[in-house]
């Protein structure tokens, strides 16, 4: 990956309005792209840092590298992904009475999903979206639903709010998210 970075030569307050320009990313050619964004004066301090403690590394491997590091803790918080779990699925908890869905749950509806939405539309399409994944409870925790693998399935946010509007009423649903506005 090419990265160029326009970080402004004049002090930046700490706390900048959002950037005029979007950050850019823009193909060059097969796998390489630039990436062009403003940063504020304390990224630029903090990358400058960085670089620093990683000498023989050009500005795109210190970025590189601190971004595979962010996602990994991402998504070992979220999805349960990790070189080295602690727990098999078969060790896990998936009794009905408790939210939490446990880390090797979560690889296995991973894995098993293929990390993508698992919605199909009437005509039997599947949802392509692989961002802003959740997981659902096809027999819903609030009615009783466990937490096993064979229960949960991955849906983008936008089928998972379809599927509770389902189960749980569209009224319900309104005031819940009025709640959480």
């Amino acid at each position: 990956m090419f990265l160029t970075s326009t970080v402004e030569q004049e002090a930046l307050p700490s706390n900048p309005a959002p950037p005029d320009k979007p950050a850019k990313v823009e193909p060059l050619a097969p796998a390489r792209y630039k990436v062009e964004f403003t940063a504020s004066e304390d990224l630029r301090d903090k990358l400058k840092r960085l670089e620093a403690l990683t000498p023989g590394c050009d500005l795109a491997s210190v970025i590189d590298a601190a971004v595979s590091e962010k996602l990994e803790r991402v998504e070992t918080k979220r999805y349960g992904q990790t070189n080295k779990p602690r727990k098999d699925l078969e060790d896990a908890d998936t009794t009905p009475g408790g939210r939490n869905i446990s880390a090797p749950v979560k690889r296995a509806v991973w894995e098993r999903d293929g990390s993508q939405c698992t919605f199909f539309s009437d005509e039997g399409t599947r949802c392509p979206e692989r961002h802003r994944l959740e997981f659902h409870h096809d027999n819903p925790y609030a009615l009783g639903g466990d937490r096993s693998a064979n229960n949960i399935r991955l849906l983008c946010k936008t089928h998972n709010a379809f599927m509770a509007e389902r189960d749980y009423g569209k009224e319900k649903m309104d005031q819940f998210r009025r709640r959480s506005a």
